[in-house]
Parts: C-alpha cells; sequence; structure tokens
C-alpha cells in the first residue's frame, strides 16, 4: 500500500476509535438516565465494533502516529478555519460567501487597530534588544562561575520559564501597584523583559557550551587581548544564538496576552489584546484578518529563529542544548 494511503488509513483509524468511545460512553450515560434513542444505538455498535477491530487491524506504533495526528488536527484546524475565513468577501463569519482581501484594508483601515499594532512593535522590539543584551551578558557570566554560584541563578530562571504565565502576571501587576508604577506601556515592557532575558540566556548559553573554549585560548595564547577575542572570536559564533533569542524573545513580547492584559492598563491595548476585546462584541472577518496577520508575524519569527539556530548547528557544529550550562 502507498505511504500516504497508509498514513490516510491510520488516521482514520485512529479516529475511529476515539469516537468509537466517545460514542460508547455517550450510550451508557443515556442508558444510565433512561434516554436511548435507535441513533443512539446504532452509534454504539459502530463505537464497539472500533474499539475492538481498530487495535487488531493496526500496530501499536501505528496507532499512536495515529492519535498524535489527531491531537495536532484538534490544535492546528481551528486555525486554518480562521485563516480562511479571514478571506471571506460576507460579513457574516457563519458562511463564506467568496475570496476577498477587503477584511484585510478594512483590518488595517480601523485606527484601533494600526495603534494597536504600532503599540506591539514598539513594546516588542525593545523588549527584545534589552532582553538580548542582559541576557547574553548573564549567560556568558554564568557560564564561567563554579557550580554553588551558577545553581541559583539556574533556579531563578527556570522558574521563570516553567511557573504559569497566570502567575507571571498577577505577580507583575501587585509588584508595580505597590511599588508605585503607573501601568502602560513601561510595565509590560519590563514584565516582558523580565521573561524574554531568561529565555535569551538559555538559548546563549547553550550555544557557548556547546562551542567549547579552545579557539578563546588559542587566541589568548597568540597574544589577543581578552576584549579582542570577544570580539572576532567569540561574538562571531554566538551571533546566530544571538539572533536567535532576539527573534524569539520580538516574538513572544509581540502576541503576548496574559501579561499584558493585567499590566497594560487602560487605553494600551496591544494588538492581541485589542483582538480579544473585539472577539467580546462578536467575531468578524476583520478580526480574522487581524488575527491571521498577528499568526504570520508570529510564525515568521519562530521560523526564522528555528532555521538560524538549525543553521547554525549545521555549519558550525555543536553539541546540543546544555541547559545547565555544563558541557
Amino acid at each position: 500500500m502507498p505511504e500516504p494511503l497508509r498514513r490516510i488509513g491510520v488516521f482514520l483509524g485512529a479516529l475511529w476509535f476515539v469516537v468509537g468511545i466517545i460514542a460508547v460512553v455517550a450510550f451508557l450515560l443515556a442508558l444510565a438516565g433512561g434516554d436511548v434513542s435507535a441513533r443512539g444505538a446504532i452509534a454504539f455498535a459502530l463505537g464497539a465494533a472500533g474499539i475492538a477491530l481498530v487495535p487488531r487491524l493496526l500496530s501499536v506504533p501505528s496507532l499512536l502516529g495515529g492519535f498524535s495526528a489527531l491531537v495536532y488536527a484538534f490544535l492546528f484546524l481551528p486555525i486554518v478555519v480562521v485563516v480562511i475565513y479571514a478571506f471571506n468577501s460576507g460579513t457574516n463569519v457563519a458562511e463564506f460567501a467568496g475570496f476577498s482581501t477587503k477584511p484585510f484594508s478594512r483590518a488595517l483601515d480601523d485606527d484601533t487597530i494600526t495603534s494597536a499594532i504600532e503599540r506591539s512593535i514598539q513594546i516588542a522590539v525593545a523588549s527584545a534588544v534589552v532582553a538580548t543584551v542582559f541576557g547574553t551578558a548573564a549567560a556568558l557570566a554564568l557560564s564561567r562561575v563554579s557550580r554553588r554560584v551558577r545553581n541559583p541563578f539556574d533556579v531563578l530562571v527556570f522558574l521563570t520559564l516553567v511557573v504559569p504565565e497566570l502567575v507571571i502576571a498577577v505577580s507583575s501587576l501587585i509588584f508595580f501597584v505597590n511599588v508605585g508604577f503607573e501601568l502602560g506601556l513601561v510595565t509590560m515592557f519590563l514584565a516582558h523583559t523580565v521573561f524574554n532575558a531568561s529565555l535569551v540566556l538559555l538559548i546563549v548559553r547553550a550555544r557557548f557550551v556547546s562551542m567549547g573554549s579552545s579557539l578563546e585560548e588559542a587566541s589568548m595564547d597568540l597574544g589577543a587581548s581578552a576584549l579582542a577575542t570577544f570580539r572576532q572570536v567569540t561574538l562571531p559564533r554566538l551571533a546566530p544564538a544571538i539572533v536567535a533569542g532576539a527573534i524569539l524573545s520580538f516574538t513572544f513580547s509581540f502576541d503576548d496576552v496574559v501579561i499584558s492584559n493585567f499590566t497594560a492598563g487602560a487605553g494600551n491595548d496591544t494588538w492581541p489584546l485589542r483582538i480579544l476585546a473585539g472577539i467580546r462584541f462578536g467575531l468578524s472577518p476583520d478580526l480574522n484578518a487581524a488575527a491571521t496577520m498577528m499568526l504570520g508575524v508570529t510564525l515568521l519569527g519562530l521560523g526564522g529563529a528555528a532555521l538560524i539556530l538549525r543553521r547554525a548547528a549545521r555549519t558550525q557544529g555543536g553539541g546540543g542544548l546544555a541547559l545547565t550550562g555544563e558541557a
């Protein structure tokens, strides 16, 4: 059997199995409530058949692959629907009236959306620049200290990334209010930068540790100063990781919702917050178009960072990510 057909069969088999479980559970609940219909009985029979036959027809690895495909479909199909309906020529989001790019022009003509875009870009660029500088400096410093000194900082860095974003947002709000900061662009910038600096630190330190120190030692043995060695040897090799960290910082700050929502204050909506506020009054093709444009910017940033890191690993070599700072 051709590989594409086999994969389609595996996907359909996994779908039959999952839907069968749902049908059986629904039938049992209806039976317990005394409300069983002929349609429910037929669904129960087909579901039971799927539960019994699919594991016998498909191997466990194939079935797990089908389940993975179902998960990805469940996650990304709604995004695909939003993108498709962003080109809807009609005003009813429940009916696709035809292909048109007018929703994009209407979205860009909306002053509230364009001002939110400008605000998002300003915060994201500033946060990316500052986070990249501080994250790179911290990565170089922590890579050269002993484990006893490095471990407490590692805990703080990983806590920043592991702790739920909602907790960080609430903590930032409480901190800014107690300190007396007026919520606005500055508070959003500071909150984003704290998170992004930890991200840049991990990426740059992973690259720095994987490079090794042989070329730096050779440069200094040949008479180069520490500053010249950093400028001519270390920095060019770290450049891909630094650029990738900056792009990721920009992306995460650009499309952040939770932290921005708690630290924005009144009248400082970013692009994601403007879309969130618009959804409260109902969906529209203009909002779909704005969300699609934001998705495009995010995908470009993530794709660019992944491409830079992959190219650096292929051309310069490296032992992968050493997130703890040890080679």
